[in-house]
């Protein structure tokens, strides 16, 4: 059993120095992190401000799509304060510049994000409904691709952050799995003034300034991939991440969670900041995202996916031809 363990946790494949080394933090490195992030939002603006044409703003809404991914992941990569060396300011940074931006408050991700890490798999695991039922036929993946694209996920999941998310009131929260919080009503009010006041706060601040530079009509692209781009991308990524593997739940972390070498297209919509590693995210959670292609890499040639060859795919078009059949590049 205790050989199973090591096997399975990955620990016999690195050294404690080396898993130290890996863990540590590096605030330089997170504010890359950071102004990357924000660096393609405020360029992909600047750039459709610049040449506003239908072709421009077609592709702008995958960007800003893909743009939104990342924010939900430095969202992610805060609550686990695996960025910066200091707790409050990952904290900060998560809430005010990763999860408030897309209507998520960091209170709320970190107790959500925290089941599906110790229940990954399991009816508790809130994130299980999104992926338990790839794969799917071809007409089921089209029928999904229909509603992402036309703004049917992208309206559920707006409706879940506001009504479920925000306010701690039990419900549907869409992509962000069904809310079983059993809050009272004075604790639910509190909750919804605290996080209403701070999306407000962000987004009068956001429009307030593009109204100083006569581009108002931005903060609408903005919602437009919030509603039309944004709930594909995010089914990419968690079909990337956990859909289609031989098990929903096992203590081999190779089973149930893979990780997507993606090329640098891939990487702008689906896997910003090293996301696509999420096999070695979920083996060694406080490991930062900047040292996860590290740790892949270590990995590899120590042997540890050499029987597992379902937990890397080196691409998001293999995953989701794994996850359906659907051949996406003819359909």
């Amino acid at each position: 059993m205790r050989e199973q363990a090591l096997v399975s946790s990955g620990q016999e494949y690195l050294s404690v120095e080396e898993l130290n080394q890996l863990k540590k933090l590096s605030n330089f490195k997170a504010s890359l992190h950071v102004l990357r992030c924000w660096g393609v939002i405020i360029a992909v603006l600047l750039f459709v401000t610049w040449q506003p044409h239908p072709l421009t703003i077609f592709v702008s809404l995958f960007l800003l799509g893909g743009s939104q991914l990342s924010l939900g992941g430095l969202l992610h990569d805060c609550s686990h304060r695996a960025m910066f060396s200091a707790p409050r300011l990952n904290d900060f940074v998560g809430h005010w510049l990763g999860g408030i931006p897309v209507l998520v408050p960091l209170s709320f991700y970190r107790r959500y994000h925290f089941m599906h890490h110790t229940k990954t798999g399991e009816t508790s695991d809130p994130d299980v409904n999104n992926i338990k039922s790839y794969p799917v036929s071809k007409a089921s993946m089209r029928r999904k691709l229909m509603r992402d694209f036309t703004g049917q996920s992208g309206l559920k999941a707006f409706i879940g952050v506001l009504f479920y998310v925000n306010t701690g009131r039990a419900g549907n929260a869409a992509s962000m799995g069904v809310n079983k919080s059993t809050m009272n009503k004075q604790a639910i009010w509190r909750n919804s003034i605290k996080n209403f006041t701070h999306i407000a706060i962000f987004h009068l601040t956001a429009l307030s300034i593009l109204y100083a530079l006569n581009s108002v009509w931005l903060y609408g692209l903005w919602w437009a991939a919030y509603f039309f781009t944004h709930p594909f991308i995010l089914r990419v990524r968690q079909i990337g991440e956990h859909g289609a593997m031989p098990a929903l739940s096992h203590s081999d972390v190779r089973k149930t969670t893979r990780t997507t070498l993606a090329n640098w297209w891939e990487k702008l919509l689906f896997a910003p900041n090293n996301i696509n590693f999420h096999c070695e995210h979920h083996l060694f959670p406080t490991v930062p995202a900047y040292n996860l292609k590290k740790l892949h890499n270590l990995l590899i040639r120590r042997g540890f996916y050499d029987d597992h060859t379902e937990a890397v795919e080196p691409s998001y078009y293999r995953v989701l031809k794994k996850a359906s059949g659907l051949n996406v590049l003819s359909s």
